[in-house]
């Protein structure tokens, strides 16, 4: 750049700065006249979490923004409350219960402020349909629900037409049952509904193929799908608004503290569907993403005492890596949102960039990555980090440049939380080195490796005590490796009609956990090979996802058997 050229973009600067302190001037005197608080948005942030309170669009428009919102209090910044389309904003707000508290502001602090919807744009796209579920037609359908048995009943003395009614009983029995996933699966002459719960597809009842092409029409339709397409995939979504009651499970624990509390309330349920052809017609999968599932605190996860105190101590610090690993539906995902439910606070800001963005938190910012529109987890981790976060989480490190991106962010005071598919602790180093980490950068960002898996819990009603052979008992006496426990009594599953006659109800997690002390980190430094922190951890007496999972066996958590389903030698 010449001298000439150099001088001449800083005399454009000072001209661009002095017209904008005459607009803010303007705009002071201005909201004087109007008895109006002013602000200078030109040096005020925008917290990310307003944002999703009013579109970009519809900002732009009104020429206004959402500076701040407490409960259910907003600070609503305008160029001109008199102007149309900010009036409109303003009864959209008061109409959804929102006490508005107006500030004048320059039209080019708002353009300043605009900008920070870059960091919201890839969020969650708005869901295409909702299906409300009043409060007596859920109590009428809940109340004949115990098990898979009664939902079965209820769907097949409903009339072949009624499909909006055999979509409310699948929805209201999901939720009644826990069920993660609804599965519709077309055969030569029937289609097979199949309920996922704790991880094990559960079948429900046969529909004949009349039937089953109503409800398909009545699930497209709620999910914005195309009702003329049979023979391409499709996805889609749409939510559940249900005053929801208490599961049996929860009321059984209210009753037995003849506790007053209110378990349930007004919330909204997101479904995602995906329709997908086959040789007999399309097949329906419905992931029910109940909200209730993931308000889990650490406690509640199965961490062992020992290991707790140790994620307990982790978060409480201001940078570094942790990670969990472990394969799809391995509870992840609940583990770090069980992290993230932990560290926030007012004064903490999150950021989070998911694939998808699975359940929506309070007072954190999410977004997703959108690959279409190029918001990839390497450019929005970048995005997000201009964000000034205290917290981020990373659905998942796929790549060198989103590890390089997120070892970096834990090296310069950010708390990062992410995701690796390893099968245990120790396959995340390698995993990392394998994708182009530097050795020493991982050594030292690196806090802390989780590698888990989930196993059914036994029914309490129902589980009775396990008659074991000498030789499993030795088996667990070889796979507790001179862990010196003694074994009492334990349990295996019967089945009765609480648990759907499967003897497990709910799922816990069983964990081994790496953290990055002065000896780990110079190990890692070596780039070692899988096995040489394998030994590592041997040595170190370091305890094992089998061991965690065999010390809830001798505690009467879970059986053996489910053990041994969930975790091969």
């Amino acid at each position: 750049m010449t001298l000439a050229s150099s001088k001449s973009k800083t005399l454009q600067q000072k001209l661009k700065e002095l017209r904008r302190q005459e607009e803010e001037k303007r705009t002071k005197d201005l909201a004087a006249k109007l008895n109006l608080p002013y602000l200078d948005l030109s040096f005020v942030p925008i917290p990310t979490e307003t944002l999703s309170l009013l579109s970009e669009e519809k900002a732009k428009k009104a020429k206004a923004v959402i500076v701040h919102k407490k409960a259910k209090e907003i600070h609503l910044a305008v160029q001109n409350p008199d102007y149309p389309p900010a009036k409109e904003i303003i009864d959209e707000l008061k109409k959804a219960g929102y006490q508005i508290k107006l500030i004048l502001v320059s039209l080019p602090g708002l353009e300043k402020s605009w900008s920070a919807y870059e960091i919201v744009r890839p969020s969650a796209k708005e869901i295409t349909g909702k299906v409300e579920i009043l409060m007596d037609t859920l109590q009428k359908i809940q109340a004949g629900i115990k098990n898979l048995e009664d939902i079965k009943k209820q769907i097949e003395v409903l009339p072949t037409g009624q499909a909006s009614n055999i979509v409310e009983v699948l929805l209201a029995g999901s939720l009644k049952t826990n069920a993660s996933d609804i599965h519709l699966e077309t055969k030569e002459n029937k289609v097979n509904l199949r309920f996922r719960l704790d991880g094990i597809l559960q079948d429900v009842v046969f529909l004949s193929l009349k039937t089953y092409q109503l409800v398909l029409n009545r699930i497209k339709l709620l999910a914005g799908l195309k009702l003329n397409i049979h023979d391409i995939a499709q996805d889609g979504r749409f939510t559940i608004s249900v005053d929801l009651l208490p599961t049996f499970s929860e009321q059984k624990k209210l009753d037995a503290k003849r506790s007053s509390e209110k378990v349930g309330g007004k919330t909204d349920t997101e479904v995602r569907v995906s329709v997908l052809p086959s040789a007999y017609g399309e097949n329906i999968a419905l992931r029910v993403l109940n909200p209730k599932m993931i308000g889990l605190d650490l406690k509640d996860l199965g961490f062992p005492e020992e290991l707790l105190k140790i994620v307990e101590k982790e978060i409480k610090k201001p940078n570094g890596l942790i990670i969990t690993t472990g394969p799809t539906g391995s509870g992840k995902t609940t583990a770090l949102y069980a992290f993230l439910k932990a560290v926030n606070k007012p004064e903490i800001k999150i950021i989070t960039l998911e694939d998808p963005i699975e359940y929506h938190l309070e007072g954190i910012t999410q977004t997703q990555v959108e690959t279409e529109k190029g918001y990839t987890f390497t450019n929005g981790l970048r995005a997000i980090l201009r964000q000034d976060p205290d917290v981020i989480l990373v659905g998942e490190i796929r790549d060198k440049d989103t590890a390089e991106i997120a070892l970096q962010a834990s090296l310069t005071g950010h708390l990062v939380f992410s995701t690796l598919h390893t099968n245990d602790a120790a396959g995340a180093v390698s995993r990392f080195i394998e994708l182009g980490a530097k050795a020493p950068i991982l050594a030292s960002g690196l806090n802390l490796v989780i590698a888990q898996r989930l196993v059914r819990k036994l029914c309490l009603k129902c589980r009775q005590t396990a008659k074991l052979s000498a030789e499993q008992i030795q088996q667990i006496k070889k796979g507790l490796n001179g862990l010196k426990i003694e074994i009492k009594k334990l349990y295996q599953p019967k089945g009765c009609q609480e648990c759907n006659q499967t003897g497990y109800q709910g799922r816990i997690g069983i964990f081994e956990m790496i953290s990055v002390d002065d000896e780990m980190e110079k190990l890692i430094s070596s780039s070692p090979f899988h096995a040489q922190v394998l030994t590592f951890m041997q040595k170190k007496g370091t305890l094992t996802m089998k061991q965690d999972a065999l010390l809830k066996v001798i505690g009467g958590i879970t059986s053996l058997e489910e053990v041994e389903r969930v975790i091969s030698e």
